[in-house]
């Protein structure tokens, strides 16, 4: 009979063996070369079509998590990982690359108990692991109040601060085609302008998955006195909700504005938006919103409206040179106007976004972003004689320079064109910028 010693000698002897075994397996190293020249998604791609017949492997499922995990696919990395375990439930690397994994996907409970196991046996990992350890579990302990705020400031010109026509004179089909000459009020005006914005935020966690969050914000437009008559200033608040586990989220907010033009209040506007968020990947994500909003306008009675709006997007982080992001959205809806009297001034929208960014350099970030908007009106205009149809196309090109901590310049251009089968609604926008922000 085999004695304690020879037993032990004999099971450290077939370990050896078998690491050394895995450890020359061709595919493996090629797979942890990669890895090492931070290539996780070649590694992946490697590993992966051989799941089906390696799987149950240890070593193999282990190098196959960490991949795929830094390949952006944790869900895949916890299946992996989970064989690991099954196998071997003391293999620390692995409950704690499950334990990232989980974290990634948003699974807080699961990463913070598989964190806590692995800094229970803390003795067994190196210093440097169990520091990484802790900075997670930091991040997993109950969270606290968090309080955000910024103001800008902001200077530029603006080609057609009134959105106006740049027509002096209209014909009117009412009228029979009769030449009508508009208030110079009514035409375009380009102006030299100052701007100001400021806002806070707080979010108050009640649990790990839900928080009650609120918003406050003000936007001021001032232009050159000749066209201070354009002036604008805006006041939204928001207070709400926001739920999350794993890879979803839900946001619910009630909503309010007020805008004023020239110091009056121009709209008033009530409502609320519910938003629901997915994340395919920790790269990927998709959404669905629904908005609504009740739309009054002290002055102009007639111009009152309920607006409903519903629809999806879509986002996604590329694995590229300057991180790349790009986002798409549609919507579509209804405003519509609440006297039954005024069809026209009614309208059904359907519009399409589409942008992106470029990290530059840790510093320097770019913005682009294109938008279509199709809006047909409920009614015959009077004094045109038609349905009006409008086809409005934005964009916008900028970067933000963070040039101190919390500080940051940002040079932008939008340029906006409204095209319609009715010309008094005909006119294009062009406002050039450059702000200042301070983030709190």
């Amino acid at each position: 009979m085999l004695s304690i010693r020879t037993y032990r000698l004999g099971l450290v002897l077939g370990l050896l063996l078998w690491a050394a075994a895995a450890w020359a397996d061709p595919t493996l190293d090629q797979a942890k070369q990669l890895l090492q020249q931070k290539n996780p998604k070649a590694a992946f791609e490697l590993l992966a079509p051989l799941a089906a017949q390696r799987a149950g492997e240890i070593e193999f499922d282990y190098l196959l998590g960490i991949a795929a995990l830094d390949a952006g696919d944790a869900q895949q990395a916890v299946f992996a990982l989970e064989r690991v375990l099954a196998v071997n439930p003391n293999y620390l690397q692995a409950r704690a690359e499950i334990a990232r994994a989980y974290f990634v996907l948003g699974e807080r409970d699961n990463a913070r108990r598989e964190f806590e196991a692995v800094k229970a046996r803390g003795g067994n990992i190196p210093p440097e692991a169990l520091a990484t350890v802790d900075r997670f579990l930091s991040a997993l302990a109950p969270q606290q109040t968090e309080f955000k705020a910024y103001i800008e400031l902001a200077l530029g010109y603006d080609s057609n601060t009134n959105s106006a026509t740049s027509r002096s004179t209209i014909a009117i089909p009412f009228f029979s085609g009769a030449i009508a000459q508009l208030n110079p009020a009514g035409v375009s005006q380009g102006a030299w302008f100052g701007g100001v914005l400021a806002g806070g935020s707080v979010s108050h966690p009640v649990s790990d998955q839900v928080a009650l969050i609120g918003s406050a914000g003000y936007g001021g437009k001032f232009n050159q006195r000749y066209a201070s008559e354009f002036d604008t200033q805006q006041f939204d608040l928001s207070a709400g909700a926001r739920w999350a586990e794993g890879r979803n989220s839900v946001v619910g907010l009630a909503q309010a504005q007020r805008f004023w033009v020239d110091n009056d209040t121009y709209r008033n506007s009530l409502g609320g938006t519910v938003q629901w968020l997915h994340n395919l990947t920790p790269a990927q994500q998709i959404t669905l919103f629904g908005q609504y909003a009740a739309l009054r306008f002290p002055d102009q009675p007639p111009n009152d409206a309920d607006r409903w709006i519903f629809g999806a997007g879509y986002s996604q982080a590329l694995a590229l040179p300057y991180a790349p992001v790009y986002y798409l959205s549609v919507y579509g809806g209804e405003q519509k106007e609440t006297n039954d009297a005024f069809p026209w001034l009614g309208f059904k929208p359907f519009g399409v976004r589409l942008g992106g960014q470029l990290s530059l350099n840790e510093r320097t970030l770019f913005f682009g972003s294109f938008s279509f908007e199709y809006r047909r009106y409920n009614g015959v205009e009077p004094l045109f004689l038609v349905r009006r149809q409008d086809d409005q196309y934005d964009a916008r090109i900028g970067l933000t320079y963070t040039f101190a901590p919390k500080w940051s310049v940002t040079p932008q251009v939008a340029y906006t064109n409204n095209v319609s089968n009715i010309e008094l609604n005909e006119y294009d926008r062009t406002v050039a910028s450059v702000s200042v922000r301070r983030d709190f």
